[in-house]
């Protein structure tokens, strides 16, 4: 019997653990602007009173359509930016969340196919005040929307942001659009540890007190 209540102890543990895993951040960018726009839900880089976020803006559905939802629901960065002859680097960056044992990011992109520009973007993380993990994507497709994931490892400590940075040569630049954001993080181990003894530690103290 204390056997099966130990095994009963871990299956509880095993199913906290899973719940230990959660989405912290999920952005569809139905409303970018205003009181209940990307600013107000700690977003970086984002001027409520302006069309311009840091360079980023509502999507232009005449351009292309949002990965799903509104035809409106993403946001844009373009070659405006930086002006004729100028260099593109123009973050955008998530809310501050807990990476402390990993995160992982999903993420689309989606740029204008117009012929002879082509547009850049990297990604990555701000960790404790410093950029981590980046990754370049040199020529964002054109022919549809495409996921992308990146990831912290279990490794981590600390709080971060997931940020995406429209970079390269603005006279080559054209439109690029970024949709639906979901940021999951990674439960620590060393807390899955306790928390897996403490189920253990509970099972046995109900079977002394039976």
């Amino acid at each position: 019997m204390m056997m099966k209540k130990a095994f009963a102890g871990l299956a509880l543990a095993g199913m906290a653990m899973s719940a230990q895993a959660s989405i912290v951040t999920t952005e569809g960018f139905d409303t970018v602007y205003g009181k209940d726009g990307l600013a107000a839900k700690g977003w970086l880089g984002v001027d409520t009173g302006s069309t311009v976020l840091n360079g980023w803006f509502g999507g232009n559905p005449d351009t292309f359509a949002a990965q799903s939802g509104a035809a409106t629901s993403y946001v844009a960065a373009g070659y405006q930016l930086a002006g004729a002859d100028g260099t593109l680097s123009s973050w955008l960056l998530s809310p501050l969340f807990d990476a402390t044992g990993g995160a992982t990011v999903t993420f689309w992109l989606r740029a204008e196919a117009l012929d002879g520009y082509y547009d850049q973007v990297n990604f990555g993380f701000n960790l404790n005040g410093e950029f981590v993990n980046m990754t370049p994507v040199s020529v964002v497709p054109t022919d549809g929307w495409t996921q992308y994931t990146a990831v912290l490892g279990a490794d981590t400590v600390g709080m971060a942001r997931f940020g995406v940075q429209y970079v390269g040569d603005a006279n080559t630049a054209d439109y690029v659009g970024l949709d639906n954001v979901t940021i999951t993080s990674v439960p620590e181990p060393a807390s899955l540890a306790l928390l897996a003894f403490g189920a253990l530690g509970l099972g046995i103290a109900r079977r002394r007190r039976a």
